[in-house]
């Protein structure tokens, strides 16, 4: 079961939903605790037992660095014993299937690095230790956000989980964007997923020009649609819980710079790793080593968080790049020049870029960037590329009008002109979208 599973939707959410809200008040944080093991249960029931123990461990750990508070060694040492565990949790129940897919346990880089940073706020005392077990493990497994986030650390819900106040307009508001969520994944995702996976497995003499820089295409949106599409459902899901978890991706694809691609990109991911720079590396304004390591550390890990590979690798120090160059002056030429040719420049910069990203290794990402360019003298198109594109042409025009936020914006201008039939109008999009996410759903 998943957040886009036809059980999900019209099984598990309804009643999980009841159940909550039937409950008395100060029950309510633990029996969404067993709705979210509930939900890993179904999910991947064998590694319940991984995540149950990891955030024991952390909880036990950090009580313990507190109780140690005088004893600096001790605290150190149990701060490293977290680290460690952390570490080898994600690190070696990462492994690696064909294509650009990264198999690990459902929910292991959000539950692992969320109690890593809480057990290092602790250990650097700059959040008090929760001593309540149930608000810690919501706070860890919120099941909503295991899929792909957004990440967020404890002093950015420690007040939600204390006290929340449930309202029609927060559990509406949520209803829509878990909707609209979910048909970005269903009706988006879903199908420029499976465009990259059929042009991923042309043989080397099949693939074009075309076919090539199609692929390209269909895996930045399928990323894009994909991650994002969960994180919006995560966040429609928590307002149905009256909780409000950030913004993790906001139209990265219409950006002016690598630098603000970057920012718009997968956002509470490099706000958290920066978080945890040493302090002369996150202050402002910053120059010269302290600006490059500033950068350099948080995109290497906004690459890695996709993966231990090295093509993630690479990927992240190709964008450290760009946002060097844009720092030593190429910015300034970017903010002088038109807004539509800064935008074709970023959006050239980060397609390109997932010709990195769809390499199985290096070698496959320079043979798929060489035909892109057609060096070699391979076919400018082949039938199979074309039937693909020419089958699918309406979806990747969806798909290039949907990373942008032109239909946001006409939404909006509509609700300031006439209000009562925009509101009238978005409750029939929102219908028409779940039929639609349901049709995909279940073809």
């Amino acid at each position: 079961m998943n957040l886009y599973s036809l059980t999900f939707i019209y099984l598990f959410l309804p009643l999980s939903v009841l159940v909550y809200y039937a409950t008395p008040k100060r029950a309510k944080n633990a029996i969404l605790v067993l709705i979210s093991l509930s939900f890993y249960t179904m999910a991947e029931p064998k590694y319940l037992p991984l995540m149950v123990g990891s955030v024991l461990f952390d909880y036990c750990a950090s009580r313990l660095i507190e109780s140690f508070d005088t004893k600096e060694k001790v605290r150190k040492v149990l701060m490293l014993f977290v680290l460690i565990k952390n570490a080898l949790l994600v690190i070696l129940l990462s492994s690696f299937t064909q294509n650009r897919e990264l198999w690990r346990p459902l929910g292991v880089m959000i539950y692992a690095i969320t109690s890593l940073g809480y057990t290092l706020d602790v250990y650097k005392r700059e959040t008090q230790c929760e001593h309540n077990l149930i608000d810690f493990a919501l706070f860890c497994v919120l099941y909503v956000k295991l899929p792909a986030g957004p990440l967020v650390r404890w002093n950015e819900l420690r007040d939600q989980i204390k006290d929340r106040r449930p309202s029609l307009s927060m559990i509406s508001d949520g209803v829509v964007l878990y909707i609209q969520g979910l048909a970005k994944k269903v009706i988006i995702g879903s199908t420029m997923t499976s465009i990259y996976d059929r042009l991923a497995a042309f043989t080397p003499s099949e693939q074009s020009v075309v076919s090539s820089w199609l692929m390209t295409a269909a895996l930045a949106f399928a990323i894009y649609f994909n991650l994002s599409s969960l994180c919006d459902m995560a966040r429609g899901l928590a307002k149905i819980y009256s909780i409000e978890l950030p913004r993790n991706f906001c139209y990265p694809y219409q950006s002016r710079s690598i630098t603000e691609f970057v920012s718009r990109f997968n956002i509470t991911v490099s706000k958290f790793f920066r978080a945890y720079l040493p302090e002369r590396l996150r202050g402002t304004p910053l120059t010269g080593t302290a600006m490059v390591l500033n950068i350099g550390i948080v995109t290497l890990f906004w690459g890695v968080w996709f993966g231990f590979r090295v093509n993630f690798i690479i990927w992240g120090l190709y964008f450290v790049l760009f946002q060097l160059l844009e720092q030593l002056g190429l910015g300034t030429t970017l903010k002088k020049i038109p807004v539509l040719f800064s935008r074709l420049y970023t959006f050239a910069v980060v397609l390109l870029s997932f010709v990195i990203f769809a390499g199985n290794n290096v070698d496959q990402s320079i043979r798929y960037f060489t035909t892109m360019l057609g060096l070699g003298n391979p076919k400018l198109y082949t039938d199979p590329a074309m039937y693909i594109a020419s089958s699918n042409y309406i979806l990747l025009i969806l798909a290039c009008i949907f990373c942008t936020n032109l239909a946001s914006t006409i939404l909006a201008k509509l609700r300031k002109k006439v209000p009562v039939f925009s509101e009238l109008l978005s409750s029939v999009l929102n219908a028409v979208l779940l039929l639609l996410s349901t049709a995909f759903l279940l073809v």
